[in-house]
């Protein structure tokens, strides 16, 4: 009994340090992308546009599903502690119960994810069509929708991932490493710019970044995924294999 507390308590900080790690660095990284300094770097060449920053865009909006769903979790956690608290008490029901309805509508609008997988790829098309990237790269208040547009696709793509399970994300990853691998290719090739706004040495070089990236995502990341998922399948055979001989250990007549 004293071995399952003391591993119950290991887990329940393990798990308490993960979410204020992961509201940290979220908080982090949308300080850094807001930094005017930061967005002049990484506009001033395609290849940074494109590969760092449209990048943390998109990792911001997976996370924000995250930290949406872990601040509801410490909000609860913080409305049972404190359930007769008089004003304080209403306000942080009211909160929680506004928050839940929210991520209930987002959550439920389609529990396959196909509509997701629709808007996201909708939307990253619309913004790389060339006369309307040309546009926004000219229009801050346009520029600042563009990048709220792939914080959503982040978020949505995430939602995908989740609702349609591992093979989706197999299956994305693959899609998403031969669309950067043809890209990469098509833009270090070019002897004329696309993107207007952009020199042709801009586009060469922002070939170079996704021909680097493919190779990364074919050769680290997807690996890396595989041997996480297998462990983590293994783990939960393992665990189940261990329970279910134990309830026999236990069945049977000494």
């Amino acid at each position: 009994m004293t071995q399952n507390k003391q591993n119950y308590r290991h887990s329940y900080n393990n798990k308490k340090i993960h979410n204020y790690l992961l509201i940290g660095t979220y908080c982090i990284l949308i300080f850094i992308l807001v930094q005017p300094t930061f967005l002049e770097f990484t506009e001033r060449d395609l290849a940074y546009h494109m590969t760092i920053e449209h990048t943390l865009f998109f990792i911001i909006g997976v996370m924000s599903v995250q930290v949406a769903e872990t601040v509801l979790k410490l909000l609860n956690s913080y409305k049972k502690k404190n359930n007769n608290n008089g004003l304080m008490s209403s306000v942080f029901s009211v909160i929680v119960s506004l928050w839940t309805k929210m991520l209930r509508k987002i959550f439920t609008v389609n529990q396959y994810g196909l509509i997701w997988v629709i808007i996201a790829v909708a939307l990253l098309t619309f913004w790389h069509i060339p006369a309307i990237f040309d546009y926004a790269e000219l229009n801050p208040p346009v520029h600042i929708a563009q990048h709220i547009s792939f914080i959503v696709v982040g978020a949505l793509g995430f939602l995908a991932a989740r609702s349609l399970g591992e093979s989706f994300t197999l299956l994305a990853l693959f899609g998403l490493n031969g669309v950067m691998g043809f890209a990469g290719l098509m833009f270090s090739l070019l002897n004329k710019p696309i993107y207007l706004v952009y020199s042709i040495s801009s586009h060469n070089n922002a070939g170079t970044f996704m021909l680097i990236c493919c190779i990364l995502l074919l050769l680290v990341i997807l690996p890396a995924y595989l041997i996480r998922r297998t462990l983590f399948h293994m783990q939960v055979r393992y665990g189940s294999t261990s329970i279910s001989q134990s309830t026999n250990s236990s069945q049977t007549p000494k």
